[in-house]
């Protein structure tokens, strides 16, 4: 793994280069966590009284008021969140950074989302998440295809030869040496011509090569196009030598950004890229640093759960071969989704019905579970009861469950609530704070192996 000393050269040298010179902005940052209210500066306020925030980023928050002053409920989005060219949110999770880390690692399948418009400094951080490295994917084949509009970058380099028919220079006292020792006529010769086998494109080969090492074996759906995308871009370079030792340091590719035309500054994006797959970097979601210079990333702590619980049930269930996790968001085999309606009026559009976590037992649906990314309630909230009701009556499970991401000193991970006709509802709990999360889940697992 590199340090992040190591690389903080090359993001001081991007401040002004690729994505970074349009997009990069010095911002205040205002301190927030998920969920908390925050009272906005005067500043932040148009003349007509509207909140001067970007148009794609409004949508994340609940504009409100709080003491009669202009404010934004956060939600569970957490991460650096420009508002404008001003200010910017800085929102840390509720969880500490340790749980977090394995939160968002554990949660298979989930990618952070990408604020493409507006870019940030990362920290560098330890571990490399396989959510970190598809998004990395994804941003160097981005820049590779604005690359590809426009053709590789090329050189010229110097070829000498020895043969009959000269080209471009020819040298006279070599090519008498030379037709003397062989006992024919012939001349040393040497010419410039234009190549693509150079700096640039051996760092991207080597680069994509890493790449589709890594994801050549993975068969999960979400990877199909990106694995495909990869093989191109790798084909597309086919006639680009691997890189030397001495190409693939900092200081070497530092060395070519800092050489490349003004013009082709979607190799700048690349090179940026590019040099954080080389060396496996990781970066940090919170706090700011002169690691990567990048579209900001956005976790939502809602999904994160949900995925998160859905992993640690697999995990934790599965030695016993009756039992299989299902995602009810998902179809096909490993998915638990299915319509609403059956049989359903003619002409009625049906809507699908989608639990977050399905559990069977022996082919058959046992447990029903939605998670709910909030604290933990003495009863569950009516509307909570409603839609996990709904989900028992549909799939024939006789438990349901709210799942809340918390657990409050003393009480139980999975608490019987009572009764609906004839589904059990229960009240489900883990305690993201936990000093030992891997005791936290392993108890959690343990209360429902118990129900079925």
């Amino acid at each position: 793994m590199m340090v992040s000393g190591g690389l903080a050269p090359l993001a001081r040298l991007m401040t002004d280069r690729g994505f970074g010179a349009s997009l990069r902005h010095e911002r205040q940052v205002i301190a927030a966590t998920e969920q908390e209210m925050i009272v906005l500066p005067p500043e932040l306020l148009k003349p007509d009284g509207s909140l001067n925030v970007y148009d794609d980023i409004i949508n994340l928050f609940r504009p409100t008021y709080h003491k009669n002053r202009p404010a934004i409920q956060c939600g569970g989005w957490i991460g650096y969140i420009p508002l404008n060219d001003s200010f910017a949110l800085e929102v840390a999770p509720r969880v500490p950074i340790g749980n977090l880390e394995r939160l968002v690692g554990m949660a298979a399948g989930y990618t952070p989302s990408i604020l493409r418009r507006h870019s940030r400094q990362f920290a560098h951080a330890e571990g490399q998440p396989a959510s970190l490295v598809e998004i990395l994917a994804d941003q160097l084949l981005a820049s590779f295809d604005r690359i590809c509009e426009l053709g590789l970058l090329k050189t010229y380099v110097r070829e000498t030869r020895l043969s009959s028919f000269p080209s471009g220079r020819i040298h006279p006292f070599e090519s008498s040496w030379h037709a003397e020792k062989l006992g024919r006529p012939v001349a040393l010769s040497s010419s410039f011509h234009r190549t693509s086998d150079f700096g640039p494109n051996h760092v991207l080969r080597y680069a994509f090569e890493k790449l589709l090492a890594r994801f050549i074996g993975n068969v999960e759906d979400r990877n199909r196009t990106r694995l495909q995308r990869l093989k191109r871009a790798v084909d597309r370079l086919d006639a680009v030598s691997r890189p030397t030792p001495g190409e693939l340091t900092t200081s070497a590719i530092a060395s070519i950004i800092n050489r490349l035309p003004r013009e082709r500054e979607d190799y700048a994006d690349a090179m940026m890229v590019a040099q954080l797959i080389i060396f496996d970097a990781s970066l940090a979601i919170r706090g700011a640093g002169e690691v990567a210079l990048l579209p900001s990333l956005l976790i939502d702590m809602s999904k994160v759960f949900e995925d998160y619980a859905r992993r640690v049930l697999a995990d934790g269930l599965r030695q016993d071969a009756r039992i299989e996790v299902k995602d009810g968001n998902r179809g096909g085999a490993q998915g638990a989704k299915t319509i609403l309606f059956s049989p359903v009026r003619d002409g009625l559009k049906n809507p699908t019905v989608t639990p977050d976590i399905v559990l069977e037992l022996d082919a058959k649906t046992a447990i029903i579970i939605d998670a709910k990314y909030k604290g933990a309630p003495s009863v569950p909230d009516r509307n909570d009861i409603n839609q996990v009701v709904l989900y028992g009556a549909k799939y024939g499970a006789q438990h349901v469950m709210l799942l809340h991401a918390d657990r409050p000193a003393g009480r139980s991970h999975v608490e019987f609530c009572g009764k609906v006709g004839e589904f059990n509802v229960y009240n489900a709990m883990i305690n993201l704070k936990a000093p030992s999360i891997e005791e936290e889940e392993a108890s959690f697992v343990k209360a429902i192996r118990q129900l079925l």
